[in-house]
């Protein structure tokens, strides 16, 4: 038994599902993005709060307990900035290899798109050649039927 040809009807709502699904994800990795985005930002704002703090102690005077414990939450916090830096370095790659995607998607569905509208017109050409012809040929036997009636 043969495999069924594709359809092209089939193809396009199949590339056409997959362009959706690939604006979905982008728009998903966006999401991810902008809550890490969030997260540096709010983790700035601590480093920075706790900087202020600690000056705000030592100028005070405060026990050298007390200051090693602010330098190791400091120390801390600049740890979180850098991975928080480094998670969103990775979601803006997967952002960006997501409207790759997309754009690859769009662009197959539109081909497919443009050759439907072609297939279409090459199709109407033909069946307006056919039509053609076959009224040339009701012409040639109307003309045929006048002539043998004279």
């Amino acid at each position: 038994m043969e495999p069924r040809p594709f359809r092209l009807k089939t193809l396009l709502a199949h590339k056409k599902r997959l362009e959706n699904l690939a604006q979905a994800r982008l728009a998903e990795a966006k999401n991810i993005r902008d809550d890490v985005r969030t997260k540096l930002e709010d983790a700035k704002q601590q480093f920075s709060y706790a900087v202020e703090t600690n000056e705000q102690e030592k100028a005070e005077g405060v026990a050298i307990g007390r200051l090693i414990l602010n330098e190791q939450k400091l120390a801390s916090l600049a740890s979180n900035i850098k991975g928080i830096e480094k998670n969103l370095t990775e979601k803006e790659r997967c952002v960006a290899q997501e409207q790759k995607n997309l754009l690859k998607c769009s662009q197959e569905h539109q081909i497919l798109e443009r050759l439907k509208e072609e297939q279409n017109k090459s199709y109407q050409n033909y069946l307006n050649k056919k039509e053609a012809a076959m009224l040339d040929e009701i012409a040639i036997i109307k003309h045929a039927a006048e002539t043998d009636d004279v």
